[in-house]
């Protein structure tokens, strides 16, 4: 089932940057947050639905909710922005123009290597800016409609919409203070930006693997444990899901909606690191470019251990993968394989590294 999860209140969601009491006065926030951050709420939510955390100790629901030390049936895809439409963050094979108000982004050239390049990068092809124009990372966000034309390789450019039209921070100053005495502790303030979503504006997440999970219902999000209300909503993606794609020149890419943990860092285990060939789900490929955004920290706290996570970096959401079909796949069995599923290499089942694939023009 698919849910919209609008909250009642400000959010906080802290990014795997330590933040330690009487040392730290800053923490970082993220939004969207993490998968694993819905995947836990959702999780929690239904051991106190079904019972009590004991239960859940014992293995009583391990067939779907798992145990301490193991997971069930259930995952996740998601969570994606809802603003009226789905939205995607800019995906990192465009540039925005430096010194421009343009809310626009624009394709990079997808090309051989010149012999003038002189690089460490290994890989056969390369993304790269003709123009003179200066230019910059990308923000902000696609609407679903420019997210298609995006995949379909239809155009050049695209509109993007800021984050500040969908939410906006604001700072929370706090103390310290002792249980004695109740008095305030000398060098613990400390100040947290909070998440305000504007009117409309909220979380979209598909739920698999549970037969119980409520049509509604309000469940407990992010620090501080806030209160959001979740509903069951007709599918905003179909669409993008029934797409059909032109893969006659053997070369699609792989965009992430969500961060992806891969065992070697940037690539997936399933790509050899020599000459950059590999096999998933049944489909010989090779990587032939990439674009990256900055890795991102992601951890935790083990509730089962009482101890932190080990701190993983990340690929980004928006980051690019271009592959080469080896085996002379069709389109719909790459579809199958790469389109709409989480392709992670930890925690898959937690939501991270949804992909969806898109057409490359040689």
């Amino acid at each position: 089932m698919l849910i919209r999860i609008a909250p009642l209140d400000t959010l906080f969601f802290r990014t795997g940057r330590p933040f330690v009491r009487g040392e730290d006065t800053w923490a970082d926030v993220i939004f969207p947050p993490f998968p694993s951050t819905l995947y836990g709420a959702i999780r929690s939510f239904m051991i106190f639905r079904r019972g009590s955390l004991d239960d859940f100790y014992k293995g009583k629901w391990k067939d779907d909710l798992g145990t301490p030390k193991s997971k069930g049936s259930l995952s996740i895809k998601g969570p994606l922005l809802f603003g009226g439409e789905v939205q995607f963050n800019v995906p990192r094979d465009l540039v925005s123009l430096k010194h421009t108000k343009n809310p626009a982004s624009y394709r990079l050239n997808f090309s051989r290597k010149s012999e003038l390049f002189i690089s460490n990068y290994n890989l056969d092809r390369m993304l790269f800016w003709q123009k003179k124009d200066v230019v910059d990372e990308p923000g902000g966000y696609l609407t679903l409609i420019n997210f298609i034309d995006y995949l379909k390789n239809r155009g050049e450019s695209f509109s993007t919409v800021d984050y500040g039209e969908f939410f906006c921070e604001e700072p929370k100053i706090g103390i310290a203070r002792n249980k004695t005495t109740l008095t305030v502790e000398e060098g613990y303030l400390y100040r947290i930006p909070l998440i305000r979503l504007k009117e409309g504006v909220s979380l979209v997440l598909k739920i698999d693997g549970l037969d119980d999970f409520p049509d509604k219902g309000v469940i407990q999000l992010g620090g501080e444990g806030k209160g959001a209300y979740f509903k069951e909503i007709i599918d905003p993606l179909r669409d993008l899901k029934k797409l059909d794609f032109d893969l006659s020149n053997g070369v699609f890419k792989v965009y992430l909606a969500t961060p992806a943990i891969f065992k070697n860092g940037w690539l997936p285990e399933w790509v050899n690191e020599r000459d950059y060939v590999g096999e998933f789900g049944g489909i010989r490929l090779k990587l032939l470019a990439c674009a990256l955004g900055k890795p991102i920290g992601i951890g935790g706290w083990d509730m089962a251990e009482n101890k932190p996570k080990p701190l993983r970096k990340a690929v980004p959401a928006g980051s690019v993968y271009y592959f080469k079909l080896l085996d002379g796949a069709n389109s719909e069995k790459v579809k199958d394989v790469f389109h709409f599923r989480n392709i992670s290499d930890f925690n898959p089942e937690e939501g991270f590294g949804l992909s969806i694939i898109g057409e490359v023009r040689l």
